[in-house]
Parts: C-alpha cells; structure tokens; sequence
C-alpha cells in the first residue's frame, strides 16, 4: 500500500512535465507563426515602398518635363512680344515717315506706300498678341500640371517615407520578439498604404 502513492506522485510529475513541454513547443511553434506573420507583412510593405518609390520617381520627371515646357513657351512668348514691339516701331516708323512726305510737295506719291506699311505692321501686330497669348496660356498649363505632378508626388514620397520606417520597425520586432512594435509597424504601413492609395486616386 505505501507503494501506490510513489507511483501517483511520479504519474503527477510526469504528466506536468508532459504538459510543460506541451506548452514550450506551442509557444515555439507559436512564436515562429508570429515570425512568419511579421515575414509576410514585411515583404508586403516592401512591395508597397517599390511601387509607390517608382511612382513618385515617374511623377518627379513628368513634373520636369512640364516645367521645361512652361519655359520653353515663356522663352517663345517674350520672342512673340518682342516681334510685337518692333512691329510697332516699324508701324510708328513708316507712319512718321508717311507724315514727313505728305508735307514736301515731292514726296506726296510716296505717302501712301508708307501708310501701307504702317497699316500692315499694325495687323501684324494684332497677330503676335494673339500668339503671345496663347503661349502664355500653354505656359500656364504647364506650370499647373508641374504643379499638379509634384504634389502627387509628395504623396508617394511619404508613402515610401511611412513604408520604410513600417519595415524597420517590424525588423525591430522581430528581433526583440516585442508584438506591440509590430502592432506599430503595421500602423505605419496602413498609413503608407493610405497615401499610396490616395496618390493614384488623385
């Protein structure tokens, strides 16, 4: 009879130690399900930096190509009003000169010749605003869509900015074995998701 309770206390031991192992290899297996989780989000906030970095390096070059419209349209409307005022010296040139000879008896035939031309730079000169203007409203639009580009692109900039802290903090994570860092990694990566979305939704 004393034998029996021996043998419950070594069952007792066994099966605790049984149940403690049970546990260790859960937690294990546990932890290691959690390093997969923080692995997968990782690369999907690696993705998420690489397609919002290539777009905002596309939106940066568009801003820059239309930024060097609008000055290449500004450099030919000075051109055009350049043009506008040396035709309205010609235009005053020729008129002054029509006057003169209309005074002298002799010149009286040439008068008109000089009145035509004053005429003709004047409607010349109707031209060139005309052009002048519309280069200057293709400039404008060029500068509103450089505008528009770089904004757009500040957007996928904090995006890639968001993203890229999200991934170090979920290295950090996983390092430290600390799930409230990752519960922030993932904050952030929301956040960087958010501006991406927002970026090719604007």
């Amino acid at each position: 009879m004393p034998e029996e309770p021996e043998m419950d206390i070594r069952e007792q031991h066994e099966t605790v130690e049984e149940i403690r192992h049970g546990h260790e290899e859960a937690e294990h297996e546990g932890g290691n399900g959690w390093l997969r989780w923080i692995s997968l989000s990782t690369a999907i906030l690696a993705v998420i930096a690489a397609v919002a970095s290539l777009q905002s390096g596309t939106l940066v070059n568009e801003a820059l190509l239309e930024q060097s419209k609008a000055v290449q349209y500004q450099a030919q409307a000075s051109d055009q009003w350049a043009y506008y005022q040396a035709a309205g010296i010609k235009a005053n040139t020729a008129e002054q000169t029509s006057d003169l000879l209309a005074v002298i008896p002799a010149g009286a035939a040439s008068t008109q010749k000089y009145k035509d031309q004053s005429v003709k730079y004047e409607s010349k000169k109707e031209e060139i605003t005309k052009q002048a203007k519309e280069l200057e409203k293709k400039r404008d639009e060029s500068e509103h869509e450089s505008d528009h580009f770089m904004h757009s692109h500040h957007i996928f900039a904090y995006c890639v900015t968001f993203t890229q802290v999200a991934i170090a903090l979920a290295a950090i994570a996983a390092l430290t074995r600390r799930r409230p860092v990752w519960y922030g990694s993932l904050a952030l990566g929301a956040i960087g998701l958010g501006f991406m979305i927002k970026g090719f939704l604007g």
